[in-house]
């Protein structure tokens, strides 16, 4: 990965998306109502774990806005997290 994201905050949408290691953030929607545990393939999201039961290939909004956030980094370089940041 090219840009540094771990310990950079991420505005995507109405949420922001902190990673805590290279795969794994906490997403907090803006009005801070909960602290969500992200990965690109999960979440604690009650959304993702009720729904992905009954269609493995659900997604749910926050690991969205974590891939997405990876997808800029993968193709920004060194420096850039400035740039990610107005996604």
């Amino acid at each position: 990965m090219a840009a540094d994201i771990v310990k950079t905050p991420f505005l995507v949408n109405e949420m922001v998306v902190y990673f805590i290691s290279p795969q794994v953030a906490h997403v907090v929607e803006v009005d801070c109502r909960i602290e969500l545990t992200t990965t690109p393939d999960s979440c604690t999201c009650c959304s993702f774990r009720f729904r992905s039961r009954l269609d493995p290939n659900y997604r749910c909004r926050h690991i969205e806005a974590v891939r997405q956030v990876l997808e800029k980094a993968r193709h920004a370089g060194p420096g850039a997290e400035k740039v990610i940041c107005g996604l």
